[in-house]
């Protein structure tokens, strides 16, 4: 754990720590249907339709078997059939990255305070960018692994996902909107989806390079950034009421109820619908500098500091207020000279409405890429 315990050398004993993903908090952009839209016929609309099916597999039909949480292994093969390489998807990710204003001052304040960590489904070559772009060591991030150029595919092969490409991007994505634990009918289009996906998926498992590469994968989906948050608290010996774990994301849902359910910090930054239920505190923002500040109460005095600064947010009372480090919240205020941050304690009551405007929020800063549903 080396370079994650920054300050074991001093004498110090951690006894809180740092978890983030990254759409819509560290970046703007969805690295993945980058890619997508870069090498694979009509890509982004590809890249909505597998998220979706993977949503209802994973969320709304809770299916536990291989076709859940997998979007980023199915992705992989049609990816080799267009001709992509791993050099030109890194060169292709970098070109895309556009990181959230603040989010290197926020990395760079966790960094130096507490174990920090990034667990991400993105493949490996986004996160080399984004690595080099946060000045963050590879070893403090849980990605999905992929290398395309040490698989073969035959043209028979590569032809027969280019064709399956093509019917996949048919499928219309419904408006509909699906609740957590609330059981609705599915609407026809997501039957469609569900029914062609299913076929693929089972067409490309037995097929010699698609299968070899999906099972050379480990994919970060739901399921797993659970697993890793509990093997993180193995490493640290930091419990889950000393965890701060950021997450905007559907798949961040399971790992930040942990979190919320034991005490500690589960903030939803810009986030989807599942993560804003998942969570205690929610930020609406176009500007990381004011998860520094919510960070920062934390590490100090805990979830409780945290609730307090989220129950007076106005300028007037952020201004007097007796804060550690004026500097943070100095440069927050200065971030946002009109308006500030929209932060909101998340409880029973509110739930519904906070996830509505925080969805609303996402969609307008993130575009057309905050959820599949919008693609259409």
């Amino acid at each position: 754990m080396g370079e994650f315990d920054t300050l074991d050398d001093l004498g110090f004993i951690n006894d809180k720590q740092f978890v983030c993903s990254c759409w819509g908090f560290l970046t703007r952009n969805n690295g993945t249907r980058d890619i997508c839209e870069r090498f694979i016929r009509n890509g982004g609309h590809f890249y909505d339709v597998i998220s979706r099916y993977d949503s209802l597999c994973a969320y709304v039909l809770n299916r536990d078997d291989s076709r859940s949480g997998n979007t980023m292994k199915m992705i992989a093969p049609f990816l080799k059939a267009f001709g992509a390489t791993d050099l030109q998807m890194h060169s292709a990710s970098s070109d895309c990255l556009d990181l959230m204003p603040g989010s290197g001052q926020v990395m760079r304040y966790a960094l130096n305070v507490m174990p920090t960590f990034i667990t991400t489904s993105l493949y490996e070559h986004d996160v080399m960018n984004l690595c080099e772009g946060l000045d963050i060591p590879m070893g403090n991030i849980s990605y999905t692994e992929l290398s395309l150029d040490g698989h073969e595919m035959t043209r028979q092969e590569g032809r027969s996902l280019r064709e399956a490409s093509a019917d996949i991007t048919s499928l219309r994505i419904p408006k509909t909107e699906y609740k957590l634990n609330v059981p609705m009918e599915l609407a026809a289009e997501d039957v469609k989806i569900l029914r062609k996906m299913d076929q693929v998926v089972a067409d490309m498992v037995p097929m010699q390079s698609s299968g070899s590469i999906m099972r050379s994968m480990t994919s970060i989906g739901s399921n797993e950034k659970a697993y890793t948050l509990l093997e993180i608290r193995r490493k640290t010996s930091v419990d889950l009421d000393g965890t701060a774990y950021i997450g905007s994301d559907t798949s961040d849902y399971q790992a930040m109820e942990l979190v919320n359910e034991s005490g500690g910090l589960a903030l939803s930054f810009n986030g989807e619908d599942f993560a804003v239920r998942g969570s205690n505190i929610a930020v609406l923002s176009n500007d990381c500098t004011v998860a520094a500040v919510l960070l920062q109460a934390f590490y100090n005095e805990g979830i409780e500091a945290v609730l307090e600064l989220a129950g007076s947010w106005d300028r007037k009372s952020l201004k007097e207020a007796d804060f550690p480090d004026r500097y943070l919240m100095d440069a927050m205020l200065a971030a946002n000279p009109k308006k500030l941050p929209e932060v909101h304690i998340v409880n029973r009551k509110n739930v519904d409405e906070i996830a509505k405007k925080s969805v609303a929020y996402r969609r307008k800063m993130l575009g057309f890429r905050s959820r599949a549903a919008e693609k259409q």
